[in-house]
């Protein structure tokens, strides 16, 4: 029989993008507020990317400090054209005109950017199964779950505040499983039993460039509902990136 623990994990773990989500599309609240949960939502885009470029950088650093040349040469090919093309690929996705208004796909293109990044949660959880953590592993699910709740209202909050037409209940649903679902991907590895070093860091070159990309359309347009990179804007970028991180050290907590 065959055990449907990772998939499971990976389902609970993924899963909860819709709270966030559908939450945020159906509460009533104004258009300033938004911007203000949009900027926040951006502060939490910049800590996952900053995670992942991080994560990307040290495979490649540790084939220079093994001396593997080769591979290192390698890496740094595959991930600089990883980085270029994910960000010129996007630029031809995006039809804005004007540097302050939202492309109506920036749901669509923050969906997709937090499902590459997912697909490394899933092989926490992984890792943890087969190395017989199973208690670690549920610890895993419980924290990537909460802080997965917040990417959520990453994809929808910039939505709403345009009046995206992706935001109506059912494309919400197909968003969050689109964000949310790789994680089940992810913890797949399990039945594998290995993973390729060089794979995971071009995946998290994908995952960083396709998340930095719509954060600075985000963070310029609830600058100009805000009034500017003042004070107000700052403070919530600031919070977003303080609950990001939060939530990073309770999964960090659970591995030690």
């Amino acid at each position: 029989m065959i055990d449907l623990a990772p998939i499971a994990l990976g389902f609970l773990a993924g899963g909860t993008v819709a709270i966030g989500s559908i939450g945020i599309t159906k509460t009533n609240i104004s258009k300033t507020k938004t911007a203000y949960l949009s900027v926040l939502a951006a502060g939490i885009l910049a800590y996952i990317a900053l995670d992942t470029g991080q994560a990307a950088s040290e495979v490649i650093e540790g084939y220079l400090d093994q001396k593997q040349l080769f591979l290192f040469g390698v890496g740094i090919v595959v991930t600089s054209i990883a980085l270029l093309g994910t960000w010129l690929l996007l630029a031809s996705f995006d039809k804005t005109r004007g540097p302050a208004e939202a492309t109506h796909n920036t749901p669509v293109i923050l969906a997709a950017a937090l499902g590459f990044h997912n697909i490394g949660e899933g092989f926490a959880i992984a890792a943890a199964l087969l190395g017989g953590a199973v208690a670690s592993a549920i610890t895993f699910t419980i924290a990537f779950g909460v802080h997965n709740a917040t990417e959520g209202v990453a994809i929808a909050s910039p939505g709403k505040l345009v009046r995206s037409k992706w935001l109506n209940l059912r494309n919400v649903v197909v968003l969050s499983l689109i964000a949310g679902l790789p994680t089940m991907l992810g913890a797949s590895i399990y039945y594998i039993g290995i993973q390729n070093q060089l794979f995971l860091a071009t995946l998290n070159t994908i995952a960083t460039a396709a998340l930095v990309f719509p954060m600075i359309r985000i963070n310029m347009i609830g600058a100009s509902m805000l009034g500017g990179f003042n004070v107000k804007f700052w403070t919530w970028f600031f919070l977003g990136i303080a609950i990001a991180y939060g939530l990073e050290s309770l999964v960090t907590l659970s591995m030690s």
